[in-house]
């Protein structure tokens, strides 16, 4: 995997909340970052992936592989049903 480093402008006013955050879950603010992004990406790519299957299609295994891609980091504030 190649990485690419990409300055992000974050207000002052939004950045003490961004920092408090990353803080709560215990890791840089770069990495909640790429946190956010990666649960973005994933919530799309799984959304699609919804609404695009018909009941022909299930057989109970992507059910159940939407189920295992959970987190492998505590809930984030706004994670609660």
């Amino acid at each position: 995997m190649i990485e690419t480093v990409v300055p992000v402008h974050i207000p002052g006013a939004l950045l003490p909340d961004v920092e408090q955050e990353a803080r709560r879950a215990g890791v840089s603010v770069e990495r909640w970052l790429l946190n956010l992004a990666t649960d973005r990406i994933r919530d799309k790519v799984v959304t699609e992936r919804f609404f695009t299957r018909t009941p022909q299609d299930a057989d109970g295994q992507a059910f159940l592989d939407i189920l295992d891609s959970s987190h492998d980091h505590a809930p984030l504030i706004g994670d609660e049903l």
